[in-house]
């Protein structure tokens, strides 16, 4: 009885006691904004030779007023007055991130079921807006997307439709939720993957470039792609309102660049008429394509352009039968080449057995991307407008061999 009131005790008062119960040395909690106490718990950390766990606490925006009483505000800072903390706005085009918190408020008014879900990206994602209108229909779970992806499996099984917006490169994190908790059962869950691609100036860690890869091992997920922010809104109702089971919509970072159309109707659709070469891609990339395809109707050569409005399950149709009457494929994708639509592309023309003269992916490789602008790093990787012409003449020029890649590294 003593030994156990003492743990009792122990556990009540002193923190870090479930660490020690693992074998791990606990220290803290440590004042981080203390450099000197902070550095001799860490030179003491350096003599034991164990596993060590040091807790240190810090403020968000310690020492500058306006950064501590607002932190989220200042995460991602744009230009600011110092003396105010108010960002210096300039009036700029609306993003995909407001076009989809606007959607999924239209939708929100519309149908009551409709909940929204963030990990601790409510600003980011434009989460934060639906909550401001809907305070009981949003659920923040802290930087946690395992568990925001049960809970949506949860939500869903009582009648919702959650709705959990997320960036492409945290949402890998939530692999074996999606498998166990979601798709085993089937459940209607809408996934809206913010920072597809290429992000730009957050670096490696943050370039959406592996969800298409991991996305199509999920059995009955569906996965959409707008290339504009018309196509945006329509997807989203039609992930919300009109899809089966598990559905993501993934969407770039930023706003249009030159397309501005809506096309989202089929799964795939023809967007140019040619008979020299198949030009495929998707999302973000399609204003670079149509771009392509304008220089290579002025070199007296026509593309077909086919862009994918849906990428899982991958529509081949309108692909293979573009490839029967061009015999030349080049297909454009912001993604890791491993486990990408152009994969699936070559092996649907494959199991037809269709023979082509020449076929080549042009995708972001297999590496991880270093920091940069978008222009700059689609550059890199051969998939800005120069490298996909000099490339798409290539192809048709030389249509003896076949390749399978044209990234950067």
């Amino acid at each position: 009885v003593a030994d156990r009131l003492k743990d009792s005790f122990k556990y009540l008062l002193v923190p870090g006691t479930i660490f020690e119960e693992l074998g791990i040395k606990y220290f803290g909690p440590v004042n981080g904004h203390d450099l000197p106490e902070l550095i001799k718990v860490l030179e003491n950390a350096k003599q034991i030779n164990k596993p060590i766990l040091i807790h240190v606490i810090t403020q968000k925006g310690k020492g500058y007023a306006p950064a501590e009483a607002n932190p989220d505000k200042f995460h991602g800072v744009s230009p600011f007055d110092i003396a105010t903390g108010q960002i210096i706005s300039h009036k700029k085009a609306p993003s995909y991130t407001d076009v989809f918190a606007d959607t999924l408020i239209r939708l929100g008014r519309e149908d009551e079921r409709i909940m929204g879900i963030t990990a601790a990206m409510g600003l980011g994602t434009g989460v934060s807006k639906f909550a401001d209108e809907f305070p009981k229909r949003v659920v923040d779970v802290g930087i946690a997307e395992e568990h925001a992806v049960s809970m949506a499996a949860g939500m869903a099984k009582q009648g919702l439709i959650p709705v959990f917006a997320v960036y492409s490169t945290f949402f890998q994190r939530s692999y074996d939720m999606l498998v166990h908790d979601i798709a085993i059962d089937h459940l209607h869950a809408v996934f809206c993957v913010d920072r597809a691609g290429l992000v730009g100036d957050d670096g490696e860690t943050h370039h959406g470039l592996f969800d298409l890869g991991f996305l199509q091992t999920i059995p009955g997920i569906t996965v959409l792609s707008p290339a504009s922010l018309g196509e945006l809104s329509d997807m989203l109702n039609q992930a919300v309102h009109h899809c089966n089971g598990p559905v993501a919509v993934r969407y770039p970072r930023g706003g249009e660049t030159q397309y501005h159309e809506n096309h989202s109707g089929p799964a795939a659709c023809v967007l140019r008429e040619g008979e020299d070469l198949s030009l495929v891609t998707f999302g973000s990339l399609t204003g670079n394509v149509l771009a392509v395809a304008d220089r290579l109707q002025r070199d007296g050569i026509g593309a077909e352009v086919i862009k994918l409005n849906q990428i899982i399950p991958l529509p081949t149709q309108e692909v293979l039968h573009s490839v029967q009457k061009t015999g030349r494929l080049l297909v454009a994708q912001e993604c890791v080449s491993m486990g990408s639509p152009g994969e699936g592309i070559l092996a649907a023309v494959a199991a037809q057995g269709i023979g082509l003269k020449n076929t080549v992916l042009c995708s972001c490789g297999e590496g991880f991307i270093p920091h940069g602008t978008v222009s700059q790093l689609r550059a890199f990787c051969g998939l800005d407008v120069e490298s996909l012409y000099q490339k798409a003449r290539e192809v048709v020029r030389y249509g003896r061999k076949e390749t399978t890649g044209c990234s950067a590294h």
